[in-house]
């Protein structure tokens, strides 16, 4: 039985990585096609937030315990409106699908239009609502005026990035990444030498600490913005005229907030409850706290592939779907899976047998002048590595996923699950855990892995049910089959 078992066990892993996979539609060599610029841009994005942490930790380890809660709840607050707005990669593609060339034009314009009555909300909404947050987050003081510093030079970052995600929508949406991961490697060559200039003080200019490393972010997010618009409006015009067809359509807004809101709304009710976790992990002290920065920022190694085939996963799913080919468009979140994997578990090796080799990176130079004690940081960041193997493969089993629901306009399902795991899991077993229990930072990790866990698990059924298959985000031309795909095993 046992022999049976590994046999069939064996078969079917083989089966998975036949050369018939590679070459096939909506097989590895088109994933990665796609999907490689969208890591690369990923990678940017990583080597940006890296440079900043690391630069911070030199400087001073409170600016690198502040750095992550104020960084996250940034994120958690803009979430919605950016995952809203990025839902028109999602709605290009399936107009590129359809070979419908003004849809793609139009649907970019009105996510820009969305973008830009987000950015003027958050003008204003955001450094006040952020503040407020962080001076009662109940962070010892110094640290708690680091997190308003960092969070509010960050502020422009957000209405810069809605505005810009439309555009740039228009590039992915028809598969056309590797544009798109080019405009952000040059905001990443721009924002890295700004960090070093503006947190240290250099070329005459005073050193700004973690203030000069958020405004470095904002001015690298209007470069990356202005290079977008550009480039859109510069493409062959007898293509795409992407200068003409610029009227506001309430329809293109009622689907970016029929379909997106949800996975905006999902993303920040996710990214919410993080923060708040974040935030009491701060309660366990400025060691604990600095110790999951320092993990997190180490983890974006790791995890750096996910958003990127996250992203890749959404938009071939989108693309086959316009072309009603439902078969392929099935496919493809197992084997954007399998390539996630293969990265994580390299990563793994790292985080097992060298974690200090990482940890080093962010040593400041400082420490021996503050009252952190930086071995016990050192061991509580090695604690949470070692969890990071197990969850980085739940959380890229649910990303992964997740895009693929995306990329069909499954969006509602999934924001409860996210609402109901978040909420009723997370947030109340890291009250117990922290303010009841009193445990430790590494037991609270274990509870996130678990809340992981169940969060994939959901997000694997509901794919499961075929629901997706049904939801209409565009009018589609007559289904013309999946052809030569018919006959292919169903691997996913």
């Amino acid at each position: 039985m046992i022999h049976l078992f590994f046999e069939r066990l064996l078969k079917t892993f083989s089966g998975y990585f036949r050369k018939s996979e590679l070459t096939v539609q909506g097989g590895y060599a088109e994933i990665w096609r796609i999907a490689w610029p969208l890591v690369i841009l990923s990678a940017s994005n990583t080597i940006m937030m890296l440079t900043n942490r690391v630069f911070l930790a030199w400087n001073s380890p409170e600016e690198i315990a502040a750095a992550m809660p104020a960084g996250q709840m940034f994120f958690t607050l803009m979430a919605f409106f950016l995952i809203t707005t990025g839902f028109t990669a999602t709605i290009v593609a399936q107009f590129h699908g359809a070979n419908d060339r003004v849809g793609c034009v139009r649907a970019a314009w009105n996510g820009f239009y969305f973008g830009a009555m987000v950015a003027a909300l958050l003008m204003f909404a955001l450094p006040a609502g952020g503040s407020w947050i962080i001076m009662h987050n109940g962070h010892s003081a110094g640290i708690a005026q680091y997190e308003r510093e960092y969070f509010v030079a960050m502020a422009p970052c957000a209405g810069f990035t809605c505005m810009e995600t439309a555009f740039l929508s228009f590039f992915t949406g028809r598969g056309k990444t590797m544009l798109v991961a080019a405009v952000k490697v040059a905001g990443c060559l721009v924002c890295v030498p700004l960090n070093y200039i503006l947190i240290f003080g250099k070329l005459g200019l005073p050193p700004l600490g973690i203030l000069g490393g958020g405004l470095a972010n904002s001015f690298a997010n209007l470069f990356t913005m202005l290079t977008a618009i550009t480039l859109f409006l510069c493409v062959k015009q007898s293509e795409y005229p992407t200068r003409e067809h610029r009227r506001f359509h309430w329809e293109f807004v009622k689907k970016l907030v029929f379909f997106g809101a949800p996975a905006g709304l999902q993303t920040f009710i996710r990214n919410a409850a993080f923060a708040i976790v974040v935030m009491m992990i701060g309660n366990l002290g400025d060691e604990a706290l600095a110790a999951t920065s320092i993990a997190l920022t180490i983890n974006m190694l790791g995890n750096m592939p996910m958003i990127g085939l996250l992203d890749a996963t959404s938009v071939i799913t989108g693309q086959y779907i316009g072309r009603r080919k439902l078969n392929v468009a099935n496919r493809i979140a197992g084997r954007s899976l399998r390539l996630l994997f293969a990265w994580m578990l390299t990563a793994s090796l790292f985080y097992i047998f060298a974690p200090e080799l990482l940890i080093r990176l962010f040593s400041s130079h400082n420490a021996s002048s503050t009252g952190m004690n930086f071995e016990q940081v050192t061991a509580n960041v090695i604690s949470i590595l070692h969890w990071a193997v197990i969850f980085n493969l739940l959380d890229g089993t649910r990303f992964i996923t997740m895009g693929s629901l995306r990329g069909a306009g499954d969006t509602r399902i999934p924001l409860l699950i996210g609402m109901a795991t978040s909420w009723l899991i997370q947030i109340p077993g890291t009250i117990l855990l922290v303010y009841v229990i009193h445990a430790t930072v590494s037991e609270v990790w274990m509870l996130i892995t678990f809340y992981i866990f169940i969060d994939a698990a959901l997000m694997l059924w509901r794919r499961g049910t075929g629901a997706w298959r049904r939801i209409k985000v565009i009018e589609l031309p007559a289904a013309g089959g999946d052809g030569d795909e018919k006959s292919e095993a169903a691997v996913c």
